[in-house]
């Protein structure tokens, strides 16, 4: 079994060139944390308002080495890279050929308990729900949907400026992590949730 331990070393031992050195993980037996100071990129790789920062999908994924794609859903997908290797994806916006096409508070359009880690990076404010030309998701309902396609041990990793409400009963948050990119940018924080085997 994999622990929180392994799946720090896991990070800590994948090289990433800029500010590597303010970018440990951290974990104890039951909770993973630390801060990644990511640095300023303006190279957009798709130029699509809201994507991942630089090298963030890199990083998270660096921590699930186990992972095959099929058990991997993007949730708010936007203008991720398609393909197998990078799992399915989940957008509102039907344009951005994802493999699911719909709105994130109803997932019931896929099958219950497939997926063993959902990344979910939904627009923070009503601002960027404009920008999107949606309306601001909500979190929580989301959350709740999360947990229906969402295998028991599973995990859920969030990266919001909020911390959507979650019923302990089903997940239990294991990490968080800041992610900072440089000054006058919006600091970032990861939630992860590991979902609580079947009793």
């Amino acid at each position: 079994m994999i622990t929180l331990k392994d799946r720090a070393q896991f990070y800590n031992k994948a090289f990433f060139p800029k500010y590597s050195g303010r970018a440990w993980l951290q974990a104890s037996d039951r909770w993973l944390w630390g801060v990644w100071m990511i640095g300023n990129n303006y190279q957009s790789k798709a130029g699509y308002y809201g994507e991942y920062p630089p090298g963030y999908l890199e990083r998270i994924m660096s921590m699930f080495p186990e992972m095959y794609w099929w058990e991997i859903l993007h949730l708010f997908s936007g203008s991720i890279e398609q393909g197998p290797e990078r799992g399915e994806t989940f957008d509102i916006n039907p344009d951005l050929n994802p493999t699911y096409a719909g709105d994130a508070a109803d997932l019931s359009n896929i099958v219950s308990k497939r997926y063993h880690l959902i990344l979910a990076d939904p627009p923070y404010s009503e601002e960027d729900a404009r920008r999107y030309g949606t309306c601001l998701v909500n979190r929580n309902k989301v959350v709740e949907q999360c947990v229906k396609v969402l295998k028991p041990g599973g995990f859920l990793v969030w990266l919001d400026q909020v911390l959507p409400m979650y019923r302990k009963k089903e997940l239990e948050l294991v990490g968080t992590i800041g992610v900072i990119r440089s000054t006058n940018h919006r600091v970032r924080m990861v939630f992860i949730w590991q979902k609580k085997e079947d009793e």
